[in-house]
C-alpha cells in the first residue's frame, strides 16, 4: 500500500475527525501549499477507487471515512519500508534509527521496554492453532 504525502496528509484528518467533507479536508489539511477544493475531491475520488476511503451521500454533500485503520496503513508502509529500503532485514531498521540522532534518551528506554515486553512469553490462545 502506497501513499503519497497528500493521500497520507488526508488520512490523518479523516482519522482524526473519522469523517469529513470536501471542504473540511481542505480547511484540515496542514501542507505547505494549500490544494485547491478540486484537487481535494479529484485526490479523495481516487483514493476511494484504490480502497483507501469511502463515503456516504448526504443530498449532494459525500461524507468520506477512512476505509483502512492507522494501525493498518502503518503496518503495510513500514513492511514496505523494510522490504524495500532495508533489504528485509527489520534490524537494519532498528540498527538505523539508533545511529541517527532520531532517539533520545527516553525514547531509548521506551524502545528497551518495549523489546523486554516481547521477550517475555505471550500465554497462547484458547481456541487458537499452535
Amino acid at each position: 500500500m502506497k501513499l503519497g504525502g497528500r493521500q497520507l496528509a488526508i488520512m490523518r484528518v479523516l482519522w482524526d475527525r473519522g469523517e469529513a467533507t470536501v471542504m473540511d479536508v481542505q480547511e484540515s489539511l496542514d501542507l505547505e501549499r494549500p490544494l485547491a477544493y478540486s484537487t481535494v475531491a479529484t485526490v479523495l475520488s481516487r483514493m476511494e477507487q484504490k480502497g483507501l476511503v469511502k463515503h456516504r451521500a448526504q443530498g449532494r454533500v459525500f461524507y468520506y471515512q477512512p476505509a483502512l485503520s492507522e494501525d493498518g496503513i502503518g503496518t503495510s508502509l513500514v513492511d514496505e519500508l523494510v522490504d524495500r529500503i532495508f533489504g528485509g532485514s527489520p534490524s537494519a531498521l532498528v540498527s538505523h534509527l539508533l545511529e541517527s540522532e532520531q532517539v533520545d534518551p527516553d525514547e531509548l528506554d521506551r524502545i528497551k521496554r518495549l523489546v523486554s515486553q516481547h521477550e517475555k512469553p505471550q500465554p497462547k490462545k484458547k481456541g487458537g492453532r499452535s
